[in-house]
């Protein structure tokens, strides 16, 4: 089995906010480093943390907020409100919902034209396409 914490995608540094419930921003750059997106049931991380300076790496995983920010975990008691630390992202996982939907990437090619045809408006044409002519070359009335 590979070793996930050999990996690491991004590094950083940040300071763990003081009224947001131990939260950690990732900053922009590192947003687009990563290509993570603002979206509701964000992707889940597995990230390394120790206060700036040094210390023992924790490793936990952990789900983004809609703003890319993750919650320091209580067992991680050292690591207080206010304090600067490290951050080393190793693994980032899409999260989505196994037991429901389709669990699958969005239609596309002729399945999404399916789907856009069923979905699609009203059609005013009444007549189906006895008078396509007429609709197309304007003969007589229509």
């Amino acid at each position: 089995m590979a070793n996930h914490l050999a990996y690491v995608l991004a590094r950083f540094d940040a300071t763990v906010h003081r009224t947001k419930n131990r939260l950690i921003a990732i900053p922009a750059d590192v947003q687009r480093q990563l290509r993570l997106l603002r979206q509701a049931d964000n992707h889940l991380i597995l990230y390394s943390i120790r206060p700036d300076g040094g210390g023992r790496w924790n490793h936990h995983w952990a789900q983004l907020t809609f703003d890319n920010e993750f919650s320091v975990p209580s067992d991680v008691v050292h690591i207080t409100p206010g304090t600067t630390v490290e951050v080393k992202i190793h693994r980032i996982v899409k999260n989505i919902d196994a037991l429901g939907g389709d669990g699958g990437d969005p239609p596309s090619g002729a399945a999404l034209l399916v789907q856009l045809a069923q979905t699609s408006g009203e059609d005013e044409r009444i007549d189906g396409s006895t008078g396509v002519d007429d609709y197309l070359y304007g003969a007589g009335d229509v």
